[in-house]
């Protein structure tokens, strides 16, 4: 029955866009948007929430989505938005891979409050441009009375120079709880769509030689295409004027990534200025939505010397029920209590992003050391013709291969090696039940790296791998994933021996605070049924142990 109605009202709405003008309203910066241009037939978005999955919907601004069965326009559900603390916060939906700029769409839903007085409600559509600039363009507004379902609806026409959209609910009171339901998008199909699968590439190379390769600005700062610097050809892109660590140049990749395999992501950056530090700490990150909420993974951290292009890289492997995945590189996050520096604003450069699946890169690694090893075969047979000192050359070439999977650094296996063993893990079912599972990193690093050195920060890394690799021994592995965490995997409990070591350790003075944050935890059927499940209980109880040391030591907050 709903089909049928969503049907007819888009036969409605071409009808009445041909037969009289309709309203205009203004967006924020006071430009007109006429409604008067046609609208396509095609149902773009059809959302009643009656599935189990908020898919792509996200809190924009603030507060908290869930699935409510206490009230609905249809069906036995609706979109609830508790713990808003803005008017702009509100249910919000990524709109980049369903709309065409330019194209005039229509837009029809429902929303729903029980406050004791009529309430203000807008429905607005946020489109950036290339330059990272953001315009508000109201859809509809309209007056809502307690306790009644209110339709909301308008046609608006996408921005010519829009990237990036995202259409969004709000409410004037901005304490007020709120629904949505039955929301409905008609226009045009979007020319570049996520959903087919065949169109996927095994591997993306922007270099922004001709355009800035879809890259867009995340938060307030601005992006521009420069051929000031580049790591090669003529052109790179360039993020100034941020007013957070989190402003970064961001690309979306929900079109080039397939969700739940593992792919490789790098990039070249460099800042310079006589206003930065001689080095500053870097973030490749990952950000999508999942359950209606936003989540932030690490890739990779990396330090940066000043006037130097530096590579950053890692493994990663997107949720398959993620929605809204964008890639970014960004300065180091503020730890609590820290305070903004000119350091933490800096300007930096960004070339030859590449994202490829894993086992693509792992392909080109073998088959760059099965050209190396061909060279140095063909070599040592026109120098020496000594068979003897070509087996030995073989066997150094293989040795080399297995140190693929550890980190040069500190001797333990690195993060592909760690997501190919949680990958085994998730793959056999019933081994990972017997295991026990260590998420460890080093507190104070950001002050032992301004105050003794960046060669201190790393000696104090490598000290935490030599305690690591002490306690576990041969009953399981030690694998870094990051800049100073680690994770442990072993056969046998390790909580009470490597505490016990830790605390040992940090009273050895070296020259410089060093404590280890650690979080523990194994298989439960009911509380950590899945490898998933254990590792984030080891990271918050590894962030509650860090908020305890931090409480102990307040002297090595950074200055």
């Amino acid at each position: 029955m709903k089909s049928i109605v969503v049907q007819f009202l888009a036969v409605m709405t071409a009808a009445l866009s041909l037969l009289s003008p309709l309203s205009s309203f203004a967006d924020d910066d006071g430009i007109v948007e006429s409604t008067e241009a046609a609208v396509g037939d095609s149902i773009i978005l059809e959302q009643d929430f009656e599935s189990q999955n908020i898919g792509k919907w996200t809190p924009f601004g603030g507060g908290n989505l869930s699935l409510s069965e206490e009230t609905s326009h249809s069906g036995g559900q609706s979109l609830k938005i508790t713990g808003r603390k803005n008017p702009y916060d509100g249910p919000s939906f990524y709109c980049d891979t369903l709309v065409n700029p330019g194209d005039a769409y229509s837009f029809d839903g429902w929303v729903y409050h029980e406050s004791s007085q009529t309430e203000p409600f807008s429905w607005t559509i946020r489109t950036r441009d290339v330059y990272g600039s953001d315009a508000f363009t109201q859809i509809a507004s309209v007056d809502v009375e307690p306790g009644v379902w209110t339709n909301i609806s308008g046609i608006v026409t996408v921005a010519e120079d829009a990237v990036s959209s995202l259409m969004y609910f709000e409410c004037g009171n901005a304490a007020l709880d709120f629904s949505v339901d039955d929301v409905v998008v008609i226009g045009n199909t979007a020319e570049n769509t996520d959903n087919v699968v065949s169109d996927f590439q095994d591997k993306y190379y922007m270099d922004f030689e001709q355009s800035f390769e879809q890259w867009v600005a995340r938060g307030d700062l601005t992006v521009a295409h420069t051929d000031e610097y580049s790591y090669t050809g003529n052109y790179s892109i360039y993020a100034t004027n941020r007013k957070e660590p989190w402003n970064a140049p961001t690309v979306p990749i929900s079109d080039k990534i397939i969700k739940g395999e593992s792919y490789y992501y790098s990039a070249y950056v460099m800042y310079n200025g006589k206003e930065y530090s001689d080095s500053h700490g870097f973030r490749m990150e990952i950000q999508y939505t999942l359950g209606g909420s936003d989540q932030y993974n690490l890739i990779s951290a990396k330090t940066l010397n000043k006037g130097k292009w530096t590579k950053i890289d890692g493994y990663f492997t997107v949720p398959v029920e993620a929605e809204n995945v964008y890639f970014y590189i960004q300065t180091d996050n503020l730890e609590e209590g820290e305070q903004l520096t000119n350091d933490d604003l800096m300007s930096y450069y960004v070339d030859n992003a590449v994202i490829c699946k894993a086992e693509i890169k792992e392909k080109e690694e073998i088959t760059r050391n099965i050209i190396n090893a061909a060279i140095a075969v063909i070599v040592l047979i026109t120098l020496f013709f000594i068979g003897g000192f070509i087996h030995k050359r073989f066997k150094k070439k293989s040795e080399a291969l297995e140190l693929v999977s550890l980190d040069a650094m500190t001797g333990v296996f690195n993060r592909n090696a760690y997501e190919k063993k949680i990958e085994e893990l998730e793959a056999e079912g019933e081994k990972f039940k017997s295991l026990y599972f260590v998420l460890c990193d080093v507190n104070f690093l950001k002050y032992i790296n301004d105050n003794h050195g960046h060669e201190t920060g790393d000696a104090a890394i490598i000290r935490c791998a030599e305690i690591l690799k002490r306690v576990i021994g041969k009953n399981g592995n030690v694998y870094r994933i990051g800049g100073d965490e680690f994770v442990c995997i072993a056969e046998k409990e390790l909580k009470d021996s490597l505490l016990a070591e830790t605390e040992k350790e940090s009273a050895v003075d070296k020259g410089y605070p060093f404590e280890i944050a650690c979080g523990f935890a194994q298989y439960d059927s009911e509380k950590y049924p899945t490898v998933k499940d254990i590792v984030t209980q080891c990271d918050k109880e590894m962030y509650v142990h860090k908020q305890e040391i931090k409480a102990r030591n307040k002297e090595f907050s950074r200055k």
